[in-house]
């Protein structure tokens, strides 16, 4: 028996089924962030620009960019959008994720 890890198909198939779902409930969630998000009455620039939160404008921006294009993501993922030009959904969203993103 090699060192290490071992492939079965029961293991194959438990990270592939996690790893797809992993994928969806991220992107339910990433939609439903974007509602609140949209929501003028919850999340408002001004309430978002203020202390103690203190995001500039240009934050603010960015972050509706990046959930717009991640729940833009989302419905052509699920054939309820078309994408005409090529789009790096990513391009905003990796600002809010760190240094670390790949």
């Amino acid at each position: 028996m090699a060192a290490g890890y071992s492939f079965t198909r029961a293991g194959l198939d438990n990270q592939m089924g996690g790893l797809v779902t992993a994928v969806r409930d991220s992107l339910i969630a990433v939609v439903a962030f974007k509602v609140l998000l949209d929501d003028s009455t919850i999340l408002s620039d001004t309430f978002l620009q203020a202390a103690p939160i203190s995001y500039t404008s240009t934050d603010t921006t960015q972050i509706r960019a990046a959930f717009a294009d991640l729940a833009k993501l989302n419905d052509i993922s699920r054939a309820a959008a078309t994408q005409s030009a090529t789009n790096d959904f990513w391009f905003n969203a990796k600002h809010l994720a760190g240094p670390n993103f790949h």
